[in-house]
């Protein structure tokens, strides 16, 4: 993508026209913006099938809709299973946010484990450019950001709305402070209590990581997966760590030639199991069990397709000034924000590119805006990537082989997820 000279077309656009400038602050005010999220959407999909799926989501939504409107706020739009919505008012919000849980709450009384329908939300207050059908500016991205770091059925609140609400007007307790995606700086989070449960126990460095894990109460193991789906071996992971390689590691793969003689090593430190690549070959993937916030460079596995994520801040953030939607800035530019670009080769020899210049696109075998029919690795419907403020974020849609993102340096993974070094497939398991 050549970056300046769009971010320099976009910056010319605004200052050719000052009176754009002055419109758009014109539109220019302090928000409540909530996100919310469907958790365990991806399994309900996977085990009830598309229709049943399709359908709980739209009753959820529908129920969202319903309590946002119920007080005082609106909803911007829905991303799959997730939800933006605006409010005038920082207690409408929260009051909306309970009022979600606990309608959510009851009807969950009626289901059976497996049919209960969670949500996490958060919300934020601050300064944002305010149209009539969408919000642009920073107070998007940190709502975003905070929606990453709550739980299921949790309410999460930033700081900037907390001092805002009136004292003792709600039952909220503090996290502690987060370190947020894109942030130099930590944020105090707070949570509001909706049904009186305990206290939740939060990660407070917050890596956006490939999924949770809700505490250690036993040493976890780690399990070598067969390309049958048998367990072959499984070790104890300790804090002193299990290495895995070639030759040197606790864990030796002699015939794997894609190895490292220690290539990678996995531990357990407090409630969080941790895995590193020790050398930097690069080789080593975790599955994705949760939604992925992207950073730029990532290298993830879709199928049989080794796809690298580059995204150009810059764009998205001149996007947000000129009050517009990455859509209509790829159109007027003819470049997109954010792409794709293929690794490994094509038949023809070539490098395939796959812009992201829609709100959401899906991949998959036949369904998606982008298809791999001859790639048996592929799902029908495989993985989706969909953006909120600046940020883009990929999600496995229950595929069969799943989808992966390489490990830089060092990642937390949670209990139940799959690892995948040069050609050997582990597991954790508690």
């Amino acid at each position: 993508m050549r970056a300046n000279t769009i971010v320099s077309r976009i910056l010319e656009l605004s200052h050719e026209d000052p009176d754009l400038l002055r419109v758009l602050e014109s539109f220019r005010r302090s928000v409540t913006i909530m996100f919310t999220d469907i958790t365990g959407s991806t399994a309900y999909f996977e085990k009830f099938g598309d229709l049943a799926g399709f359908a709980m989501v739209h009753r959820c939504n529908d129920l969202l809709r319903r309590a946002v409107e119920d007080h005082r706020g609106r909803v911007l739009k829905n991303i799959g299973d997730a939800t933006m919505a605006i409010f005038e008012s920082c207690i409408d919000g929260v009051n909306a946010a309970i009022n979600m849980q606990r309608r959510l709450s009851s009807a969950n009384i009626l289901r059976s484990d497996e049919d209960r329908v969670q949500i996490r939300v958060a919300l934020h207050y601050g300064s944002g450019i305010v149209k009539s059908d969408d919000v642009f500016g920073d107070v998007v991205n940190t709502a975003s950001r905070v929606e990453n770091v709550a739980g299921p059925e949790q309410i999460v609140i930033s700081d900037c709305l907390h001092s805002e609400l009136p004292k003792s007007m709600f039952d909220i307790v503090p996290l502690g402070r987060f370190r947020l995606k894109g942030k130099s700086e930590e944020r105090e989070l707070f949570e509001v209590r909706w049904n009186k449960g305990p206290i939740t126990t939060m990660n407070r460095t917050h890596v956006p990581a490939v999924g949770r894990t809700e505490g250690l109460t036993h040493p976890p193991k780690l399990q070598l997966v067969g390309r049958s789906g048998t367990v072959d071996a499984e070790h104890a992971i300790t804090q002193e760590g299990l290495t895995i390689g070639r030759s040197e590691a606790n864990i030796n793969f002699p015939d794997d030639c894609g190895m490292e003689s220690i290539h990678a090593e996995v531990l357990a430190r407090g409630d969080q199991v941790w895995v590193r690549d020790c050398n930097g070959a690069g080789n080593l993937y975790v599955r994705v069990v949760a939604t992925y916030a992207l950073e730029n460079g990532n290298v993830i596995i879709v199928g049989s397709q080794l796809l690298q994520f580059r995204k150009d801040p810059d764009i998205v953030a001149a996007a947000a000034r000129l009050g517009k939607t990455l859509p209509a800035v790829t159109r007027l530019l003819n470049e997109p924000a954010a792409e794709f670009v293929q690794l490994n080769r094509n038949n023809s020899g070539g490098v395939d590119v796959y812009p992201l210049s829609l709100e959401e696109v899906r991949f998959g075998r036949v369904s998606g805006l982008y298809t791999f029919p001859d790639d048996e690795h592929m799902s029908r419907v495989h993985a989706r990537v969909f953006r909120r403020g600046e940020d883009f974020y990929l999600e496995d849609l229950g595929s069969r082989n799943g989808t992966f993102i390489r490990v830089r340096g060092k990642a937390p993974i949670p209990i139940g997820a799959q690892i995948l070094v040069s050609h050997q497939t582990f597991r954790i398991v508690p």
